[in-house]
């Protein structure tokens, strides 16, 4: 069948909890069912009598005969009109419901103002019963009377008001009808059971939407938590009241804003124990969710309230109170948390309770968690559409642990694990799990391409002893002391244990994590080593005998007991095999790559363009790109020694972290230098249009460099030594210009003043990349071999 979803889309727009559901139920049609589903949204607007005339009736001309199923969710979106019309209600207008007496107006219309068209527009709701029959005889009436307008009393048109009240109800009757409606469904008893929200005698089914957020868990039991609009029925200042008759040292976090705020900020009175998050992202809400010891939820008669699940599924206890509405179907009386009457002192006692009781707090949690278990998108779909879901398979999961974050990607080892493992997560459930230094930010984000990172940052005793090491040293080691350290950063440890738990597949993206494997349980996991370098030719040179002998130690154990072995080059593979006496078909070359349609080739017309605009029409620009490593700091020194000096009349463009580091050696630069630093990845890209030629001088390392896949998918022509074009297909004169350093400064002038052989460089080099090295390519041949082992 092909569904529509049909609801109002809010003037001025907001997303609140409704539009949340709603995208979810689409999504989940989509994904469950063997339907076509799409969200269909109307402009409404509901702050004036005539604005929500105008609304409900531009949803009753709606016309989506082309759909064979309606489904229809919030007033006043059940005013279309379809032969297979199904209501899974949220709520009315609980103004002119359920909530009206609190405007203090009038239930009956005055008798002075039940003249003329008012009073035919009365007698005929009177007389008319249910269903669509009498609707455009209505809504004609109410047109006139609005041409008419200035002829009545400006009180028939208060809002709300009686007036209003009597033709919203009606219209709804007339909308939700047993003739118009198949089936009635709802997100909670709560709602099913207020008066008037339904036709009588009709059967109501009551599904419980599930939250659009994933991934909750449990670390810890620090603080009161709440999340909500600081508005008047969501009653956070009971909230606030309560913690002045707490006697402990506990904090209550405070999520959301609203018009509320800074009166309830006055209201706490600088107790500084009362925190305003303000409003916070999802990744921050699942983390303020896992740390609490329990979560507070008090409105005044909810419809539904997703914190009350969120929280359980982050096997929290709940506290809320007697006259709640929805959190009162999930929240039983000292078993998943406390039921009390809506006053400070009754919620200060539960509260201290769980301060004094921790141990309770946690085991209601654990119960709360298994209550709300089965409410999930696949339990949706199967009860609003009546039918058995699709059989769903679920993906195989890999969890990739690196000693870096992976977006937004910069150095040359981030754009790799960026690349190929959000083109895995088309197939895998990919989540990437880094340490990070102690100075970065939390994060867990779900980027757009179905990637999952999670970073967390390395304890401060963890870094303290980083330090130390690098004091005795001089060098950056905070890779290689991850080898026997890595037990200090608890946080991490017990992340990686919980993801590990559920993997099918982990990847060490380094061998520095591999001693995690005394944390963690890999007997019935698949063990993959994606060595970017041979760590140890690359390490070996400069930090010492002791230091290298670790990183020899720790990448022999990962090659030896991996399954299967990433790496780069043939030449890696080599060096793998012969250095830790490893089989040669457990080694799998899946070489560095670009992403050739986001680096274009750069035009000879529009390059000169843009050097004109910025004051470089007749200068040679020459560019090297690199992020902190050795070998980057050795080809930017022999840059500046040997070529810069030599060449006044060129501009040489640096770009990369590589530039603090050179600068915290050997202080600065020549003038003819222009040194960027770390610039984000649209600013490169517009760096690159600049530049004439590209340069790669790299006398060590392991791996193949990024940056020649770079510079040739941009079209830039490239002189590079031969191993800084190590494993890669390049071919002297057809893809690139390779020589030794002492020819480095001569092929430099040639290639600047030869335009046919930059021309010829240019156009092979890219067909070079289209064909070999693009990362849609490289990822098709990982997944396939993956597969082998996982599917045999």
């Amino acid at each position: 069948m092909k569904i529509a979803i049909i609801a109002p889309s809010p003037v001025p727009f907001t997303i609140g909890g409704a539009e949340l559901l709603l995208k979810g139920m689409e999504d989940a049609i989509n994904k469950y069912s063997s339907h076509q589903c799409e969200l269909i949204k109307l402009p409404t607007k509901e702050d004036s009598f005539w604005n929500l005339i105008e609304s409900y009736y531009k949803f009753y001309q709606l016309d989506l005969s082309h759909f064979d199923m309606v489904i229809s969710t919030k007033y006043p979106s059940w005013m279309v009109r379809h032969r297979n019309h199904i209501l899974y209600m949220i709520h009315p207008l609980r103004g002119l419901y359920d909530t009206y007496s609190f405007s203090n107006q009038s239930q009956e219309i005055p008798d002075n103002l039940r003249i003329g068209l008012i009073k035919d527009i009365v007698d005929f709701i009177d007389k008319r019963g249910m269903g669509h029959e009498g609707v455009d005889d209505l809504f004609t009436m109410l047109f006139q009377l609005k041409e008419n307008e200035k002829q009545y009393s400006k009180e028939a048109f208060h809002f709300p008001g009686p007036f209003i009240r009597k033709i919203i109800r009606f219209l709804d009757s007339c909308a939700l009808s047993p003739d118009s409606i198949q089936k009635y469904f709802t997100m909670s008893r709560n709602v099913k059971n207020r008066s008037n929200y339904f036709p009588s005698n009709v059967q109501i089914n009551v599904i419980h939407p599930p939250s659009k957020l994933n991934d909750f868990e449990c670390k810890g039991y620090k603080y009161l938590f709440t999340a909500s609009r600081l508005d008047g029925p969501k009653r956070i200042d009971l909230l606030i009241k309560a913690m002045k008759l707490v006697p402990h040292d506990i904090k209550l976090k405070i999520a959301g804003d609203g018009p509320l705020k800074q009166a309830l900020i006055k209201l706490a009175d600088g107790d500084k124990r009362i925190e305003f998050l303000g409003f916070v992202n999802e990744s921050e809400l699942i983390d303020h969710y896992s740390n609490a010891l329990a979560i507070l939820f008090v409105p005044f008669d909810e419809d539904y309230g997703y914190i009350t699940i969120e929280g359980m599924m982050s096997a929290k206890a709940v506290i809320t109170t007697s006259d709640s509405g929805g959190p009162l179907e999930f929240v039983s009386e000292s078993e998943t948390g406390f039921v009390v009457d809506p006053t400070p002192p009754e919620i200060a006692g539960a509260i201290n309770y769980f301060v004094d009781n921790r141990t309770a707090a946690q085991e209601m949690g654990q119960l709360a968690k298994e209550k709300v278990r089965t409410i999930s998108w696949v339990n949706f779909v199967h009860e609003l559409l009546d039918e058995s879901v699709v059989q769903y398979e679920e993906k195989k999961k890999i969890l990739v642990l690196s000693t870096y974050s992976c977006y937004p990607p910069r150095g040359g080892g981030q754009h790799r694990s960026y690349h190929i493992y959000s083109r895995l997560a088309k197939k895998y459930d990919v989540t990437i799990c880094s340490i990070i230094e102690t100075n970065k930010t939390y994060e867990n984000l779900i980027l757009e391409n179905g990637l999952r990172q999670i970073c967390i940052p390395q304890s401060v005793e963890h870094a303290k002893y980083q330090w130390e090491v690098e004091s005795k040293t001089g060098f950056n080691l905070y890779d290689i002391v991850m080898i026997d350290s890595i037990g200090k950063s608890d946080d991490y440890v017990s992340k990686v244990k919980g993801l590990c738990d559920v993997a099918d597949i982990v990847i060490f993206s380094q061998p520095f994590l591999y001693s995690l494997k005394n944390f963690i349980d890999l007997n019935d996991k698949i063990v993959v080593y994606e060595s970017q370098n041979v760590e140890y030719y690359l390490k070996k040179d400069y930090v010492g005998s002791q230091l290298s002998q670790k990183v020899l130690d720790i990448e022999k154990e990962i090659s030896v007991q991996a399954d299967i072995v990433f790496t780069t080059s043939s030449e890696d593979k080599d060096h793998l095999v012969h250095l830790y006496c490893i089989e040669d078909s457990k080694v799998f070359v899946a070489p560095n790559g670009v992403d050739t349609s986001v680096i274009n080739m750069i035009s000879q017309g529009h390059k000169q363009f843009l050097k004109k605009r910025t004051g470089l029409a007749n200068k040679n620009v020459i560019l090297f790109v690199g992020s902190w490593h050795p070998p980057n700091l050795e080809a930017l020194k022999f840059i500046v020694d040997k070529l810069t000096r030599k060449n006044t009349n060129y501009i040489f463009v640096v770009i990369g972290s590589i530039k603090d580091y050179y600068l915290q050696k050997y202080h600065d630069f020549p003038e003819n230098v222009l040194a960027f630093g770390v610039v984000d990845e649209d600013e490169k890209y517009e760096l690159y249009k600049l530049a004439d030629i590209a340069l790669n001088p790299m006398f060590s390392g392991s791996g193949t460099n990024l940056k020649m896949l770079d510079y040739m998918s941009a079209g830039i022509p490239v002189v590079s030594t031969t191993v800084g074009a190590r494993g890669l297909d390049v071919e002297d004169r057809k893809h690139a210009l390779i020589c030794d350093a002492d020819n480095f400064n001569e092929k430099i002038i040639e290639l600047i003043e030869t335009e046919e052989l930059q021309l010829k460089l240019r156009k092979n080099a890219r067909e070079l990349v289209e064909t070999k090295y693009s990362w849609d390519k490289i990822a098709e041949s990982i997944i396939s071999k993956l597969q082998e082992i996982v599917e045999p």
